[in-house]
């Protein structure tokens, strides 16, 4: 009869039981799993945050952007001019406002609205170099960079500055970073993997952020470049941090600039 073999040491990373045995190691104990534990998947990884971020987001959000900008164009044209300016803009953001809504109401990607201290540095920054780039771009066409000049105090001038530094970035980039970014990148993803999504969720936010503002606007060849660039830089931003935040005050300080330069026309004049 043969004498059963005691076990006196353990494989590495188990510990022994009460005979000598191996047991194995406790979940909390394995990086990897650990790890996983600890911090969930942002939305750029995937997960359950934007398992319902599919083609029906995207097809919703591009049917709400076709109508708003319809019905502005039809307002421009029905309307007294005094007033169509802000209802165009009333509607336009509504169809913005709309599918952003339903689309969180859905679900709300891990981290997309996270707020970072950095942010504002990276909106600083890049707002005042795209304000720059707007000049030489506008310069370089033989546009003039200097507006024409108005009133700063008056009221209509008041209402459409704080709507351009305020509401415009807010809504314009949850929409167009927020939603349609991350729904294309989201689709993407699952079939052709991250860079792919990258490219295309870059690209498409940024053709159809041009083209809303163009088909509301008459937009020159220098100013749908530089759209096209504050589109581009916003959707790299949220790219790279997984966050809305630095487009939305990139956003904010482009336009801010852009004020900044009309008050400095009219009192220079």
């Amino acid at each position: 009869m043969t004498r059963p073999r005691v076990v006196h040491g353990t494989a590495r990373g188990a510990s022994a039981g009460p005979y000598g045995q191996s047991m194995p190691e406790p979940i909390d104990a394995i990086p990897s799993l650990a790890r996983s534990r600890r911090r969930p998947r942002g939305w750029r990884e995937g997960g359950s945050t934007v398992v319902r971020w599919n083609l029906e987001v995207f097809g919703w959000s591009i049917l709400s952007l076709g109508i708003g900008v319809l019905a502005a164009r039809l307002g421009a044209i029905l309307l007294p001019p005094a007033a169509a300016g802000l209802a165009c803009q009333a509607v336009l953001w509504a169809a913005f406002v709309a599918p952003a809504a339903w689309a969180f109401g859905r679900s709300r990607p891990r981290g997309l609205l996270r707020f970072r201290w950095v942010d504002p540095v990276i909106g600083l920054v890049w707002g005042i170099a795209l304000r720059l780039v707007q000049g030489a771009l506008a310069t370089a066409a033989g546009e003039s960079v200097w507006p024409s000049p108005v009133a700063p105090s008056s009221v209509p001038f008041l209402v459409e500055a704080v709507a351009a530094t305020i509401a415009a970035p807010a809504v314009e980039e949850l929409y167009f970073r927020g939603v349609l970014l991350v729904a294309v990148y989201t689709v993407v993803r699952r079939v052709s993997g991250r860079a792919a999504a990258s490219l295309s969720s870059l690209v498409v936010s940024s053709v159809l952020f041009v083209a809303a503002h163009a088909l509301v606007a008459p937009v020159t060849t220098a100013g749908s470049a530089s759209l096209a660039l504050v589109g581009a830089v916003a959707a790299t931003c949220v790219l790279t941090t997984g966050r809305l935040w630095p487009a939305v005050l990139l956003h904010a300080v482009y336009n801010l600039t852009g004020v900044a330069v009309v008050v400095a026309a009219s009192v220079v004049v």
